[in-house]
């Protein structure tokens, strides 16, 4: 029987988020109606492929402009011993861009500081199971414990202390966030903008610029407010208002709602670390792309995913896919847009806070990949950094080689960190652990990829036997990663998987393998795990019998 030759697309938009979902695929439609591939299959014009087998299910892989590669992660912080309590990571800045981490861990205040290199509780205070906001205003970043008030980090001292407000009580403050020079406060229905001299100055001034309004499109209660270009938005859980700066003293905000927009439950469900570009948020109305002047749907597949209720594991002993199913009214969501460039939600399977996958959104490549991985937060890592006159004794985590080509001199001006490309991308544990995603072709052995491409089949009234699949962009070198396994998922029914065979190495050059192992089925798909930066998958098969 003569030999068959396909490929397997691995640039499409998106790939089957539950795979039992997917569409019977096939490479010769014969009968079928006309095959039909609609715009949003492609990713970008330049990922355009019009092979209808293609990624299935994945773990820890990221799309490329090639292809799709496996990823890993490095730690950055180790964690904490005896910590459990970690459940934010935010950025605090000063007037001299010092940077540190913060995480709020019920009230405990965590600080990371680069000069000390570990976690330390800072002025703890009783505040579990409140929200916390933060908001950046000349040079100072504040947080807000929900019905506690405000508080700053002095990092002279090391102090996380309380700061006064006027015009708000501590008990009433709901949330906080900035805008235009403002320090924006939210009470029940009610938003506040502070003075411009004083940002802790709520007390009404025409002269000061202080002010607040209740706004006449909020249908609830407001559970977030977040700067944007030009003003700010206010979420309520039914709604969103756009505030749009208006330059007058007396006015400074003109408010409005959002066409379309849907309403969130907390901040954590808004991209809040990003530059002043549009908003992404998980509302009543699904995964939306909010601006102050309207709002639209991002994605279709993933509303439909984190309200489903199923979802998938891939086990890698038995080489099986399983289903599970949970009883909550969905998935718990939590969303970071990183780089200008990543949307990455970050979804509970079991709603105990502690997050297993993360979905990520390429929007350049306009394509998706998925993670594996526990956490509690993902962020922008800020890589923090130390400013100001200091000592060699002074830097107690920072070696004599960490230092470079820095002299001693050059400590009066401090040590500058520089954030590298595409390593930014950081998911913090409960434990106060680090983790940086790695996304470069500089492949390690720690990288255990997963993708199972399928599902296969040559002609809709025969069966099929595979042969060899040809892999570019996989690491044969023993000493640089370990080699890829590649396993057929094969089917008797078109279905459900009735073989699981090992396929064979019959050859590995650099950056390429083929794989060999005859196996027949109605269709299968093709599992690999391991370290790659897949560009092509070659299949090639044989016509069998009628099934």
């Amino acid at each position: 029987m003569a030999k068959q030759r396909f490929k397997s697309a691995l640039n499409a938009a998106t790939f089957p988020l539950v795979s039992i979902f997917q569409q019977r695929t096939v490479m010769q439609p014969q009968l079928d109606s006309g095959t039909r591939v609609p715009q949003p299959w492609y990713g970008t014009p330049e990922s355009a492929d019009i092979s209808v087998p293609q990624l299935l299910y994945c773990e820890n892989v990221i799309p490329t402009a090639e292809g799709i590669q496996s990823v890993d992660y490095s730690q950055q912080i180790p964690p904490l011993l005896g910590a459990t309590m970690f459940d934010q990571a935010i950025t605090i800045r000063d007037a001299d861009e010092n940077n540190y981490l913060f995480s709020p861990a019920g009230g405990l205040n965590y600080i990371y500081r680069a000069i000390t290199g570990t976690w330390a509780s800072t002025n703890p205070i009783s505040a579990a199971n409140r929200t916390v906001t933060r908001a950046y205003v000349n040079g100072r970043t504040f947080i807000c414990y929900q019905g506690l008030g405000i508080y700053e980090y002095d990092a002279s001292t090391n102090v996380f202390a309380k700061v006064t407000m006027t015009g708000i009580a501590d008990a009433d403050i709901d949330g906080i966030a900035a805008s235009n020079n403002y320090l924006i406060a939210y009470v029940d229905l009610t938003v506040y903008w502070s003075s411009l001299i004083d940002p802790l100055d709520f007390i009404p001034s025409l002269t000061t610029g202080a002010g607040f309004s209740i706004p006449q499109d909020v249908k609830a209660k407001i559970t977030a407010v977040l700067g944007t270009a030009g003003g700010f938005i206010i979420y309520t859980s039914k709604n969103a208002v756009a505030a749009v700066y208006s330059q007058n003293i007396r006015a400074p905000f003109t408010f409005k709602e959002i066409a379309n927009a849907g309403g969130v439950l907390t901040y954590e469900q808004i991209t809040s670390d990003q530059n002043s570009g549009p908003q992404y948020a998980w509302t009543t109305g699904g995964l939306q792309k909010i601006t102050t002047q309207g709002s639209e749907p991002v994605s279709a597949e993933v509303n439909d995913f984190l309200a489903g209720k199923v979802w998938e594991s891939w086990d890698s002993l038995t080489k099986t896919l399983t289903q599970f199913y949970t009883s909550a009214p969905e998935f718990q969501v939590k969303l970071a847009y990183i780089a200008s460039r990543y949307l990455i939600i970050s979804y509970s399977v079991d709603n105990s806070g502690l997050f297993q996958y993360a979905l990520v959104y390429d929007t350049t490549l306009k394509r998706w990949g998925k993670l594996k991985i526990d956490h509690v937060d993902c962020f922008p890592y800020p890589y923090p950094n130390v400013t100001g006159n200091l000592r060699y004794m002074d830097l107690t985590a920072i070696t004599y080689a960490g230092l470079g080509s820095t002299s001693y001199a050059g400590l009066s001006q401090g040590i500058e960190s520089v954030t590298p490309s595409k390593r930014t991308i950081a998911f913090l544990s409960s434990t106060g652990e680090v983790q940086i995603l790695n996304m470069d072709y500089n492949k390690s052995a720690s990288q255990l990829g997963v993708a199972i491409f399928g599902k296969f089949q040559l002609i809709r009234a025969r069966m099929m036997t595979s042969q060899i699949i040809d892999f570019e962009g996989v690491y044969s070198n023993p000493a640089l990663a370990p080699e890829i396994s590649v396993t057929v998922l094969a089917s008797l029914d078109g279905f459900n998987t009735d073989s699981i065979v090992p396929m064979i190495l019959l050859k590995a050059g650099k950056l390429i393998q083929r794989w060999a192992k005859r196996v027949t089925g109605l269709n299968m798909s093709i599992a690999v795990e391991g370290v790659f930066a897949l560009s092509s998958a070659i299949f090639e098969v044989t016509a069998e019998g009628d099934r």
